[in-house]
């Protein structure tokens, strides 16, 4: 509990809230390779499927 006398004369200031720490960018640029091999296996499969039948 804080004390009344304190919080008058002595004003606390409230934290600031914590901001999103941008990614770096050679993080954007992995998540990108990632998505893009992921990407082109998910098409390849479904063509492979797609043809086989």
């Amino acid at each position: 509990m804080t004390d009344d006398h304190y919080s008058k004369c002595c004003p606390i200031k409230p934290p600031k809230p914590e901001a999103p720490v941008p990614w770096p960018l050679g993080a954007l640029v992995w998540l990108g390779i990632i998505l893009g091999v992921g990407g082109g296996a998910y098409v390849c499969v479904m063509w492979l499927v797609s043809s086989a039948f």
